[in-house]
């Protein structure tokens, strides 16, 4: 089969060399239409930093755990140069958790199967590495590994249980794109643990010993990965432990995160802080939780809004660095490092408060806001992770010696997911998969045709390229509606204007094609 090819299907094999700075004060972009401008359109932007990505596999294959890793594996830091670090600290299962998250966002985009095989390695990497079966606390990821070893840095001998529960998550989305049990094992595996743990308050400690059971730090963490792991498991097997987990956890976080408006410790660099202490990503998280479950639960949207005033209040810039006025995100108090990651989460929160509200304002914001991400690129596709220090870059920029695996795949991941909701951000005249409320597998893209398999009834949401003839599932033709088809209806509308394919159906394998009969080989 000819899968279309774009740059994301390229790797160029050339030597990296870049000289990354960071954003300096200067004279604001011009408006457009009241929205700050791109410094390229966002889906080249990401199409370059994965570009760059890919060159610093150093002879990693997807799919082969048993030859040589990509330096993400067990380094959190990207050389500028030659793509690797030498400090060998990485956070495996935060940033791990994402990475799958965004390898698995890039596959449904492209069709390109090596990002799946990518998402694979790591669950199963971190899998393998967990806290022993015997241990007080089995079966969990450790949030840092230092030197080839768990734990380490500022975890010492500990490990974060939020970071576990935020990477058994993604375990759970792998195995909905996979089909493969092992993913639902070990995060039934890690659910048995948390299960025994959990504080009346419907909390869990910060950091503790796996093997002993030693608390080493009480509070802290984001509450919000329990919740979204036990109300994903609950999808899997309607437990009512798993019930009492999340409602004891969500709970928590609505008295604690939202009501009192404390945070505390979040990454796993950072010692002991108090309650006051505000991280960007957390808060983001939590208030796109808020936001999405907000359809159901109403009272959730108010509590967004509320934490989302606070983090902006702190840690949302609009003047100073580079790419101002677009708003640029801190990582947290007292690193207020506006950082490309951070920022592009930020703009996909607010995609999903002016999916939620409708809200002209917020809608040019959340634009501006992923627009300004561009600025914070440079030519050779390097997201700048330190782009602008508000409190001490006053004289200008500084070279950058390194920069974050991180930072480049949370930028990719909320780009991309930002286009479900703004699909003028796709690249016009390419076919790409925006939105799916289920995993797909089996995705395929063709010239004037698209296939996939859906494991269970889902929603999905289409760029197209061509215009489509012809919709069937399981070999049946779909019915074409005259508007996006409602929750309970089965069906598909192209809206001509926008590009977009909107599809609700049940299980199995969808084909999409510009001709009146379709015919996928």
């Amino acid at each position: 089969m000819k899968i279309i090819v774009t740059l994301f299907a390229t790797l160029l094999l050339t030597p990296i060399a870049v000289t990354a700075q960071e954003g300096r004060p200067s004279t604001p972009i011009a408006l457009m239409d009241g929205i700050v401008p791109p410094r390229r359109p966002v889906a080249e932007a990401v199409e370059k930093v994965m570009l760059f990505f890919k060159k610093t596999d150093d002879g990693y294959v997807p799919g082969r755990l048993d030859g040589t890793l990509a330096p993400y594996f067990t380094d959190a830091f990207m050389g500028i140069k030659d793509g690797r670090s030498t400090r060998g600290i990485a956070y495996p299962a935060r940033l791990h958790g994402q990475f799958i998250r965004t390898f698995l966002r890039c596959y449904t985009y492209t069709g390109d199967a090596s990002w799946l095989l990518r998402a694979r390695d790591l669950a199963d990497w971190n899998i393998a590495r967990s806290s022993p079966p015997d241990a007080e606390w089995p079966h969990l990821a450790y949030s840092t590994f230092e030197k080839g070893k768990p734990a380490g840095h500022k975890d010492k001998n500990a490990l974060q249980p939020d970071k576990t529960a935020f990477i058994a998550n993604s375990y759970l989305m792998l195995h909905e794109a996979t089909g493969e049990a092992r993913y639902l094992d070990a995060a039934r595996n890690v659910a048995e643990t948390l299960l025994t743990k959990q504080a009346p308050d419907g909390s869990w400690p910060f950091r503790v010993v796996p093997e002993t059971g030693e608390v080493t730090q009480k509070i802290g963490g984001a509450p919000v990965f329990f919740v979204e792991f036990f109300e994903r498991l609950l999808q899997h097997e309607n437990k009512n432990t798993y019930c009492h987990a999340h409602d004891k956890a969500l709970a928590y976080l609505i008295a604690r995160n939202v009501e009192k408006g404390l945070w505390g410790t979040y990454h796993e660099d950072v010692g002991l802080k108090q309650g006051t202490h505000l991280s960007a990503e957390l808060m983001c998280y939590t208030a796109e939780y808020l936001i999405r479950s907000s359809a159901a639960h109403p009272e959730h949207l108010p509590m967004a809004r509320r934490v989302l005033k606070q983090m902006e209040d702190k840690l949302v810039f609009t003047e100073e660095h580079g790419a101002a006025p677009a708003p640029g995100a801190a990582e947290q108090s007292g690193f207020e490092h506006i950082m490309a990651g951070h920022t592009a989460r930020y703009g996909a929160c607010l995609a999903q408060l002016y999916l939620a509200t409708g809200d002209d304002a917020v809608k040019r914001r959340a634009i501006s806001t992923l627009h300004g991400v561009t600025h914070m690129q440079t030519d050779e596709g390097v997201f700048v992770t330190f782009f602008y220090h508000m409190k001490k870059d006053k004289a200008g920029p500084k070279v950058v010696d390194r920069v974050w695996f991180s930072q480049h795949l949370f930028s990719v991941y909320n780009l991309l997911g930002a286009m479900s909701v703004f699909p003028q951000l796709a690249t016009d005249g390419q076919d790409h998969i925006l939105d799916n409320s289920r995993a797909l597998r089996d995705v395929a893209y063709a010239p004037g045709s698209i296939r996939y398999a859906a494991p269970a009834a889902a929603m999905v949401r289409i760029k197209l390229g061509f215009t489509p003839q012809a919709v069937a599932l399981g070999g049946k033709e779909l019915r074409k509606q005259d508007r996006p088809p409602r929750d309970g209806e089965h069906g598909w509308f192209f809206h001509p204007a926008t590009r977009v394919l909107t599809l609700r159906h049940d299980a199995g394998k969808v084909m999409i094609g510009k001709e009146t009969a379709i015919e996928i080989p």
